[in-house]
């Protein structure tokens, strides 16, 4: 029987986006009959998708919440013990151990720890922060890392490039693999009715300011123009920073923002608006813009991650140059002034979404993940 070990390096939030790619394999290669391990943090209460995959037969391994000392002589490199006792525990006999990461950094003592100890590993980087690039004397400890792998899959070509800049190394094992989706891959929702030439938008993601930047949609919603416009911006989704995010568009007196919390029928936020508008500066290739252009909907997003390989500017959505108000309303602007185009420019997305992602991407992981195993073993 095979045997994989699954390990989310994710110690910040007891669940998010970073986390669906990994565990959606887990989960299918649960119901393959393959043995499944899974190591994630110990959050004090159950995780609802943790306890999913505990539920199909995967043997779960809760790793105890470590000080933020302790944290900080891992990211320094300090020795990778921790690692190497929890690996003898968990992956005696493992076939394959898939590390995931919401950066490309995160998951680097276990990369390590699982190289020392002769694993065969992969790793998964579903993020790469721009400014954190590290310091000289570690650029090869994280080349070595992801080189000794059998493969370094990336969520969008734009993060791969930008790894294999920072770590100084080709990455020649790298590969460029697509996250599962939550609408269906023929999404149809209807267009909504129009209401005297309104603009309805959305911005779908996590209440998370430091990378999503809702403040700035703020900012651009507080602009004289804007506050003209028959024009509205709805929130979808909870996070950290609610509290603050209203009271910010409380203290702007806007009345065209709405905070709509986690709404888990998307096709259904759809058939109530014309776009997506997305102000993140920080992105690997963001789950909401795949979702919004299945659904036949246009994205104003900022020119960061892997949006540019999705987003043709003006033809099936807008790009803002940078994470900028200016820049923003210049987006914004370009697409109200087309907002009779958006229809048809919504039907491009579609089209153009569904030549880059495959209706079962999770499969698609699998196999390459099988191929990785089955290489290992032959």
């Amino acid at each position: 029987m095979k045997n994989i070990v699954f390990i989310s390096a994710n110690e910040h939030v007891p669940w998010g986006g970073s986390e669906h790619c990994w565990s959606a394999a887990a989960e299918r290669f649960a119901q393959q009959g393959v043995q499944v391990h899974v190591s994630v943090m110990d959050w004090g209460k159950p995780v609802q998708q943790v306890e999913h995959l505990r539920s199909l037969g995967c043997r779960i391994f809760l790793r105890a919440r470590r000080s933020l000392p302790e944290r900080m002589k891992r990211k320094f490199f300090l020795g990778n013990q921790y690692e190497s006792h929890h690996l003898k525990k968990i992956a005696e006999g493992a076939d394959l151990l898939v590390i995931s990461q919401g950066g490309n950094m995160d998951g680097f003592p276990w990369m390590r720890a699982a190289k020392s100890m002769g694993y065969a590993y992969a790793s998964i980087a579903e993020g790469v922060p721009n400014p954190g690039w590290p310091e000289d004397g570690a650029i090869a400890q994280f080349a070595d890392a992801y080189e000794g792998g059998c493969a370094a899959f990336f969520v969008s070509e734009a993060n791969l490039a930008l790894t294999r800049r920072q770590f100084a190394t080709p990455l020649s094992k790298a590969r460029v693999i697509r996250n599962p989706f939550n609408v269906r891959y023929d999404a149809r929702p209807p267009w909504p009715a129009d209401a005297s030439d309104a603009l309805l938008l959305a911005y779908v993601a996590r209440l998370d300011v430091g990378g999503k930047r809702q403040d700035l949609i703020c900012d651009v919603m507080s602009l004289p123009h804007w506050r003209s416009r028959n024009v509205s911006v709805s929130f979808i989704g909870d996070g950290p920073n609610e509290r603050a995010l209203r009271s910010f568009a409380e203290s702007l007196k806007l009345t065209s923002v709405r905070f709509e919390g986690f709404v888990s029928d998307i096709e259904g936020v759809w058939s109530k608006h014309h776009a997506q508008v997305f102000s993140s500066n920080n992105e690997g290739m963001p789950l909401s813009v795949v979702e919004a252009m299945l659904c036949g909907r246009p994205c104003i997003a900022t020119d960061v991650g892997g949006n540019r390989e999705l987003i043709r500017d003006g033809v099936n959505g807008f790009l803002a140059k940078a994470p900028t108000v200016e820049l923003l309303d210049e987006a914004m602007n370009r697409a109200w002034e087309n907002r009779h185009r958006l229809r048809e420019m919504g039907d491009a997305a579609a089209r153009d979404v569904r030549q880059w992602v495959s209706p079962d991407p999770t499969g698609d992981f699998v196999r390459e993940l099988d191929s990785l195993v089955n290489g290992a073993s032959g």
